[in-house]
């Protein structure tokens, strides 16, 4: 017979024996399925009954309460798989339900946030970030995404504070998300643009990898290096990649700051999937080209959009026109030597463009 059979079953006579007033043997049994499963919201609730008709109020209010987390959680876990599978209504209500009986839960509050955002209903999602921030005053990716859902004006660039807590959340499974359900492209594209420009130097040129993350694009570039450098601000992301053994150094720093400190040089500088969460590119292309050596290169991507300028998404990213990124970099004293349009990744299934970009000194 198996577990959930038998534990059923326990629930079924304890059940009875709370309605013929048999209260020790009902808590009993009540007791039993939850050392099975300690996740059962009906044997916390038995419990709770058992206790309340036994006139142990405290005690039947600490099993009430252990009962009414465990169904809110339980509806969240449920929501979160269906977000996973991109079945957004479905986790909506399963989010609703767990708010209906703790209104104050911040994964249902996040989860709402998260599923209006990803169905582009920008006022639902905006009063759901502005819930969680009611209760966490001034949480970093809630104010980001409040910003990109256009209640709040847009930053410049995103903030240390997103970009820490957003990375060291991501990092556990960060490789199996990017290399698995989100068919993460770009290292290997810009390796394979980079061929071009690099034949004959294979372990022979420094980089420099901003936005380093867990060391894919060290990876896709280890060939081509003598010496790789790397800077994150995500601590959990940059102990993932020196596991890997390739990086020479890993800096725990904003980009920004970095590019201003250090007294390297290098012939190429990486930007895979990190120029995304900056607008306003003039202070990241200066400060690159202060670090290339005469003749180095600068290769990138970004996600792509018509127009002029950039706009922060939905999705908490910058994407950004063509005509804004080759007056920055024409500005900032580069050359342009390719622009290519291609699949980065997918997201929730559908595809992101995006530009892969190749500039030199």
């Amino acid at each position: 017979m198996s577990s959930n059979r038998v534990i059923s079953g326990w629930l079924r006579r304890a059940e009875k024996l709370l309605t013929n007033g048999e209260l020790k043997g009902a808590d009993a049994l009540f007791s039993d399925a939850l050392k099975k499963d300690k996740k059962s919201v009906t044997a916390l609730r038995g419990r709770a009954n058992v206790a309340q008709a036994s006139g142990s109020n405290e005690r039947a209010r600490k099993f009430f309460q252990l009962a009414n987390k465990q169904e809110a959680e339980n509806y969240c876990v449920e929501a979160d798989k269906a977000f996973e599978d991109a079945s957004f209504q479905h986790a909506i209500e399963c989010y609703k339900k767990s708010l209906n009986i703790l209104d104050d839960n911040l994964d249902a509050i996040w989860g709402l946030a998260e599923c209006f955002a990803s169905i582009d209903e920008k006022r639902n999602a905006a009063r759901w970030y502005r819930r969680y921030l009611e209760l966490e005053p001034n949480e970093p990716e809630a104010l980001h995404m409040l910003s990109a859902m256009g209640s709040i004006q847009t930053p410049t660039r995103a903030s240390e504070g997103y970009i820490t807590t957003l990375f060291d959340r991501f990092a556990p499974d960060f490789d199996e998300l990017l290399n698995g359900e989100l068919d993460y492209q770009v290292p290997n594209i810009l390796a394979e643009t980079m061929e071009v420009y690099l034949q004959g130097r294979n372990i022979d040129i420094e980089i420099l990898d901003l936005g380093c993350g867990t060391g894919l694009s060290g990876v896709a570039f280890k060939k081509f290096a003598r010496r790789i450098d790397g800077v994150d601000l995500s601590g959990k992301m940059l102990k993932k990649a020196g596991d890997r053994s390739i990086y020479n150094t890993l800096s725990k720093s904003d980009i920004i700051s970095h590019l201003g400190s250090t007294d390297k040089s290098y012939d190429l500088v990486l930007g895979a999937d990190v120029f995304v969460y900056f607008g306003v590119l003039e202070d990241l292309f200066l400060g690159i080209i202060k670090i290339l050596k005469k003749g180095g290169f600068m290769a990138f991507s970004l996600e792509s959009r018509k127009g002029k300028d950039f706009k922060l998404r939905p999705s908490g990213r910058y994407a950004h026109g063509r005509p804004y990124v080759r007056k920055i970099a024409k500005d900032a004293g580069f050359i342009e030597c390719s622009v290519k349009n291609k699949t980065l990744r997918l997201e929730c299934g559908e595809p992101v463009v995006g530009d892969i970009w190749v500039f030199k000194t």
